[in-house]
């Protein structure tokens, strides 16, 4: 416990007021961070750069708690980029005012030369036109994405790490939707941006031109050959035959409890291959390798705990994507 009120603690953490040497280091001991964390200056992102793809049920201090760890980790790669580059970020900005999510789905596939068909390791795609990814344990089950930005400008994606990985990437093709659209032309109403970002990473991962002819007479097993092309969750493909106008309102609630009573709304069948980042392993690696740097010598260097390190940036490199990481 600290010594100190809550309410002290809170406005300092809002930048109201300022902490003692003394209260500072009791932070320090307490949360196992290097004093020096508690001396950098806080993620200026607005609210407009932080877009959730999560579900209702959702206390705030969940939200605060999960936000306040993705603004760490911000935090630690703007210091981690310090010493390497990487990839531009190239895809643009779009107001929806101008073009409809649909439009702009298909622009972005043409820009990333997807001419047909399914979209292949959208993890490395967007790592190779300068977005990084991030999938860690979000600490509950109820948030799938987060799309933001550093202040250093780096554009980065979080991903709930616990989601089959039909959902994440679908997750993923929403939050990317998010970066396109709302950074730079945020919507007046969140659901207006949940519902954009739907509609781009529908049509992003299954063109309408393309999918409309094959959505007659969905069975189970129709579904399940449909997921393994396609690449995303059979449930996914559902709620797209009933926005493309291919079943109605009966039929999607008879399949909505077909597959509550298969258990599929957990755990679908067909388990898709997973999608791992790798730019920051990679970044890891080239700090280690080229630099001699430790894991100590990171932790210092990004303002972290070994607990947030090894949980974050620990993690054996599973695959490895050519980055053309150079020390400066």
């Amino acid at each position: 416990m600290i010594s100190f009120s809550q309410s002290k603690l809170s406005k300092a953490e809002k930048g109201q007021q300022n902490l003692s040497e003394q209260e500072i280091e009791e932070l320090a001991q307490i949360y196992d961070y290097p004093k020096s964390f508690f001396y950098q200056k806080s993620d200026s992102a607005p609210v407009s750069h932080l877009y959730f793809r999560r579900r209702l049920s959702l206390s705030a201090k969940v939200i605060d708690s999960f936000i306040a760890n993705t603004r760490i980790y911000k935090k630690a790669i703007d210091e981690l980029m310090d010493s390497v580059d990487m990839p531009e970020y190239d895809l643009g900005s779009y107001s929806t005012e101008l073009n409809t999510p649909q439009e702009i789905a298909q622009k972005i596939r043409f820009i990333l030369r997807i001419n047909k068909g399914p979209v292949y390791n959208l993890t490395t795609l967007l790592e190779k036109h300068g977005i990084l990814i991030a999938k860690i344990d979000f600490g509950t089950d109820k948030i799938d994405g987060l799309s933001s930005i550093t202040d250093s400008g780096y554009k980065i994606i979080f991903l709930n790490s616990k989601m089959p990985n039909d959902r994440m990437r679908f997750s993923l093709a929403h939050e990317l939707g998010h970066m396109l659209m709302h950074l730079d032309y945020p919507p007046k109403y969140s659901d207006e941006t949940e519902r954009e970002a739907d509609d781009f990473a529908s049509e992003f991962l299954m063109p309408q031109n393309e999918i409309l002819p094959t959505l007659h007479s969905l069975t189970f097993q129709k579904l399940g050959d449909l997921k393994r092309y396609w690449l995303v969750s059979m449930r996914a493909i559902v709620r797209r035959a009933k926005n493309l106008g291919l079943i109605d309102d009966r039929q999607y609630r008879n399949l909505q409890i077909d597959f509550s009573r298969y258990g599929y709304t957990k755990k679908e069948p067909i388990v898709l291959p997973a999608e791992l980042p790798s730019v920051v392993p990679d970044i890891i690696d080239l700090y280690k390798s080229e630099l001699d740097y430790t894991d100590q010598d990171l932790m210092d260097t990004m303002y972290i705990n070994r607990s947030d390190y090894q949980k974050w940036f620990g993690k054996p490199k599973l695959i490895s994507l050519s980055l053309n990481c150079l020390s400066r």
